[in-house]
């Protein structure tokens, strides 16, 4: 008789985890219905409580809450799952930051423990749910649609149809995150999620600012939130709203939202007047919030849309000024050690303004390389001659 075990399914060790959803769709394994029910207990695993804390900490550095944190981490793990699963979490006091990203703006930033480490294990458990909700032209806080991927569907558009796309309506919402109306977001949260515990914790986090209206920018949920907020509003505007204007004008409608700001293409100047007012209409009834008195609504080619970090039309892609002279003047800095000979210098000393700089068209590519090395290898001889120079009497 063999001495090997019997290998029952319960205990195979090698079996890959296929997470908690059923493949690349909105429902969870354990709740498959159209409604999101009894899954609260997945928020206060062992497994999702781990994950959870190394997220939260990732990257921070050694913080002191976070040193405070690992040296007790037994204990304050075990604090974290009572405080789920017998529901006595309640929000920390917020400390607030002005930050200039580049316009000025205050963040609120919760406790390290237990309040951002219990936002991690939230968005763990529903952040493929939620994501789901939203259109293909929804982007950020969501992972491969960022600024680039936005960008570069609004040139697939222009570039596709060049015609349907030659006006542009370009809008966005007037304060965004202080004016979301709790009431309309709890409601928007129970379409799809009926387990009454998760919406009582969820209820908590969205009035943890003591307000009626309004998400603290510092939230990692507020990120999922506000996308999730307007994200019936982007279905409105895909799935009826660009039918109506077929109907009555005879063209076509694009729509891309980046977290509040928006883009309306058509090629109609009346079309997206209608659809100013249209969508107008619906963010105030339903959503509470309105557009800002900026709006614009002009021919691409003659002004060109100025979005995302980029300046395009139907001819070309350009890098935002504000960005290429940030990008300038930190290349100037940089070249005070490190001379700057050629296009792989570039992309080793400035990876991140690197991959800004492809996404342009190729002559403002060029010119914006040739400009950095010139200025960098300038900068760098004038200070090795200085530096070189006989000291003067």
């Amino acid at each position: 008789m063999s001495d090997k075990p019997h290998t029952y399914l319960s205990q195979y060790s090698d079996f890959e985890d296929c997470g908690l959803y059923i493949g690349n769709t909105s429902k969870l394994f354990c709740s498959p219905t159209k409604k999101l029910r009894n899954i609260y207990w997945l928020l206060y695993t062992n497994d999702n409580l781990c994950s959870a804390q190394y997220k939260a900490q990732k990257g921070k550095g050694d913080h002191s809450d976070i040193k405070r944190f690992n040296g007790n981490i037994l204990e304050n793990m075990y604090a974290l799952w009572y405080m789920l699963r017998y529901e006595t979490y309640k929000p920390g006091e917020y400390r607030t930051k002005k930050i200039h990203d580049p316009k000025e703006r205050e963040i609120m930033i919760a406790p390290f423990f237990p309040d951002r480490i219990i936002h991690h294990c939230i968005i763990n458990v529903l952040g493929q749910h939620w994501t789901h909700i939203f259109i293909k032209n929804t982007y950020s806080c969501i992972k491969g649609r960022g600024t680039h991927k936005c960008m570069l569907d609004v040139r697939h558009a222009l570039m596709r149809d060049k015609k349907g796309t030659r006006m542009c309506l370009k809008t966005d919402i007037k304060k965004c995150y202080d004016n979301i109306d709790h009431a309309a977001l709890k409601l928007i949260i129970r379409i799809t999620i009926a387990d009454e515990q998760l919406l009582r914790l969820l209820d908590k986090i969205i009035d943890s600012n003591g307000k009626e209206k309004g998400l603290p920018i510092g939230n990692y949920t507020s990120q999922y939130l506000a996308n999730l907020y307007f994200a019936y509003f982007d279905h409105w505007v895909v799935e009826e709203l660009a039918a109506l204007v077929r109907r009555l004008f005879g063209c076509k409608l694009y729509y891309f939202r980046y977290m509040d700001d928006m883009v309306f293409l058509s090629e109609s100047s009346e079309a997206l007047h209608f659809v100013l007012d249209m969508a107008g209409l619906y963010l105030a009834a339903e959503l509470k919030v309105e557009f800002k008195k900026n709006w614009q609504i002009f021919p691409v080619d003659d002004r060109s849309i100025d979005y995302v970090g980029f300046k395009q039309n139907h001819h070309g892609v350009l890098m935002r000024k504000s960005i290429l002279l940030r990008f300038y003047k930190k290349s100037i800095k940089v070249a005070r050690n490190n001379p700057i000979h050629n296009e792989t210098d570039i992309k080793h000393l400035f990876p991140s303004e690197y991959g800004w700089a492809l996404r342009c068209s190729e002559q403002h590519k060029q010119n914006i390389f040739n400009t950095v090395i010139q200025n960098g290898q300038k900068y760098f001889i004038n200070r090795a001659a200085l530096a070189d120079a006989p000291a003067s009497n």
